[in-house]
């Protein structure tokens, strides 16, 4: 039998004992990174945003709030997108920009692509023209540049849907929401335009203090009010009454629902005070006697669905199983061990594994 000389033994030894403290030392390495990354995803999941600025309600500026909130802010501006689905959605057209529309790009027309439109609403602005809705980034200029503008005196009620309107509400109503609206509601289109910079933002569906969601637009406090009168339910405050996954889709039916002005003070009213089916609309159209136009060749007394989303979807089988607005076209998404909600507003069908 052969033996190991001692000083050979020693070698071994000393390489063996070399690698094990290496060993050791890659093994603690990997370990303690691990628990230095458990630790910071801990501290960003107590702490979903950082204070940088105070936001306050007169903070409508949105690029404001991204200070504190940069990833939903940068989801946001996303909303510039066009893409078309099988279904529906815009895609952007290069255009001339004129004195009058200084518009680069523009979303398809819906008269071009179903020109039966212009003689079913003959008589009506939406037959000189209607467009395919782009995203909430767009929402401001589309409405400011649409030839509707040059067919009718558009009243500054429009500006309801199309504009950041909570602050300059309060601004004209010395504090008042409501009087505030009903002030913007009497002005012609382009002089409460004035009154607006951006389109819908922050503020407008969140507090600036606790980021709660809430409802601030008058048309849609005072229609949900009236729609649950009609289920027996007296004097309905939708921000003190609503569930958070109400919310998630109350926000939304602000302004994506049927709607009309009226009176000569051109008042926004949101017809649910029968209920949100057609049938019970219609009947509340045929009980208040209000048409949007009289057709010019037949002479009919007509109505036009506007983007009646809201009331759609409280008949569907999402609104029964408990689905909100937001759920799809606004779903939660990762970042580091943040859970947020996807601000850059679209359809699902363009991401459909996290919708």
């Amino acid at each position: 039998m052969s033996s190991t000389p001692p000083e050979q033994a020693k070698r071994i030894s000393k390489t063996r004992l070399i690698i094990l403290i290496g060993a050791v030392a890659i093994v603690a390495a990997g370990a303690a990174a691990l628990l230095t990354n458990i630790v910071e995803r801990k501290q960003e999941a107590q702490n979903p945003f950082y204070r940088v600025v105070v936001l306050t309600d007169t903070t409508e500026d949105p690029a404001v709030w991204g200070k504190n909130f940069p990833l939903q802010y940068d989801d946001y501006l996303r909303t510039v997108d066009q893409v078309r689905t099988r279904y529906g959605g815009s895609e952007a057209l290069p255009r001339d920009p004129d004195s009058t529309d200084p518009r680069s790009v523009v979303a398809q027309s819906r008269l071009v692509d179903d020109p039966r439109l212009i003689t079913m609403w003959d008589g009506y602005a939406f037959a000189v023209d209607f467009r395919e809705e782009r995203g909430h980034a767009f929402m401001l200029e589309d409405q400011t540049f649409t030839e509707r503008q040059h067919v009718v005196k558009q009243p500054g009620t429009c500006m309801h849907c199309h504009g950041s309107v909570y602050a300059p509400y309060k601004r004209l109503g010395n504090g008042d929401i409501m009087k505030g609206f009903e002030a913007m509601n009497a002005m012609p289109y382009m002089t409460a335009r004035k009154h607006i910079t951006h389109p819908i933002a922050c503020i407008d569906c969140h507090e600036p203090s606790t980021m709660q969601l809430r409802v601030t637009r008058p048309g849609f406090i005072e229609g949900i009010r009236a729609l649950k009168a009609s289920q027996g339910v007296a004097n309905y405050d939708v921000n003190r009454s609503a569930t958070r996954q109400e919310m998630r889709s109350f926000v939304c039916g602000q302004c994506h629902v049927e709607y009309y002005f009226k009176g000569p003070e051109k008042r926004l009213v949101y017809p649910w005070a029968k209920g949100l089916k057609v049938d019970s609309i219609l009947a509340y159209y045929e009980e208040v006697k209000h048409k949007d136009w009289q057709h010019r060749q037949s002479g009919a007394p007509m109505l036009k669905a506007q983007h009646p989303e809201f009331e759609l979807y409280n008949q569907g089988i999402h609104a029964r199983s408990g689905v909100a607005c937001v759920d799809c076209h606004m779903p939660y998404k990762r970042s580091g061990a943040m859970e947020i909600s996807d601000h850059h507003v679209r359809s699902p069908l363009l991401n459909i594994n996290r919708a």
